[in-house]
């Protein structure tokens, strides 16, 4: 398990991950601009093979999800320069993450998808293969990819 200095259990903590994709746990930090961390949105960064990833949750005291998406959990964007010092930077090496993402045009993944599928940018479309059915799906933002995703 992740321990560090900064860890205090609530602007910065570790959340067990319940998705097997994952490579270790979650990281979770809330920026400290206030008194009140229950109603600030949190950052979570997590470790899927070598990339570092993050994703925006609300405030603990309004929900686990957004609410204008539907009820899903959002998906995980790729952090293609992981910061060097600090918290995430000792999670994401303690994780094995890379401190820098090479760029692949041929194959340049800009996140992952509810089931750790891997979205790719190619040509100005998202694409991600879901993986309960094996069908490709294409889109020219995120959100309309996420759209077709849960349809």
């Amino acid at each position: 398990m992740f321990e560090h200095k900064n860890l205090d259990g609530t602007w910065n903590r570790v959340v067990s991950a319940t998705d097997a994709f994952l490579s270790g746990d979650i990281l979770e930090t809330r920026d400290m601009v206030g008194t009140e961390p229950e109603k600030i949105a949190r950052m979570q960064f997590a470790v899927i093979g070598q990339w570092l990833v993050e994703r925006c949750l609300p405030p603990e005291a309004l929900s686990q999800t957004w609410a204008h998406d539907a009820g899903k959990l959002p998906w995980w964007d790729s952090v293609k320069n992981p910061p060097h010092m600090g918290i995430i930077a000792d999670f994401n090496s303690h994780n094995g993450g890379l401190h820098r993402i090479p760029f692949d045009a041929n194959h340049h993944v800009v996140g992952f998808a509810s089931d750790g599928e891997e979205i790719v940018l190619a040509k100005g479309m998202y694409t991600v293969v879901r993986k309960s059915d094996g069908k490709e799906l294409s889109a020219a933002s995120k959100s309309a990819l996420r759209e077709l995703y849960f349809a």
